[in-house]
């Protein structure tokens, strides 16, 4: 993992977008569909750590965490070194197709550690929207009442 100094903080070298990234822009435009919403033109090459790098070497803090799959940071060697390990036995299985034991290891890690003295079960989902289907549904199932509250912006 590149150890973050001074000189890896973040940093503007370029106006943004810069040159390299204007260009990957105008590709992707030309063939990717424009129905992903990007909140920000910023082409990320590498990232090390809470920073992230665009293409024409502007540095930044990732607040996105990668859509909290990188909540840990990028390229942490003890991450890199599990996920190299995991990709030579299989890169995935559906979990809602087939049993693995990873899948049953982790669930048993995370009813030991969640508080509570009461049987638990885990929902692995993908997004946020499956999991707010989850919580309703088990709602539902424990209350035996279907009607809801919902507050925006809260």
């Amino acid at each position: 993992m590149k150890t973050i100094t001074k000189t890896t903080l973040p940093e503007i070298k370029t106006n943004l977008p810069g040159p390299k990234a204007k260009e990957m822009l105008n590709r992707d435009a030309k063939y990717i569909s424009p129905s992903y919403t990007r909140s920000y033109p910023l082409v990320v090459q590498r990232g090390y750590g809470a920073i992230i790098e665009d293409v024409d070497g502007n540095t930044f803090l990732d607040f996105n965490a990668g859509v909290a799959v990188a909540a840990l940071g990028h390229a942490h060697p003890e991450i890199v070194e599990v996920i190299e390990r995991q990709a030579r036995e299989f890169v995935h299985i559906s979990g809602t197709d087939y049993y693995y034991p990873q899948q049953t290891a982790l669930a048993e890690k995370l009813v030991q550690v969640t508080p509570g003295d009461f049987a638990k079960k885990v929902h692995y989902g993908n997004s946020g929207a499956e999991a707010m289907e989850a919580a309703l549904k088990a709602a539902i199932y424990a209350t035996g009442r279907n009607k809801f509250i919902a507050f925006r912006g809260a």
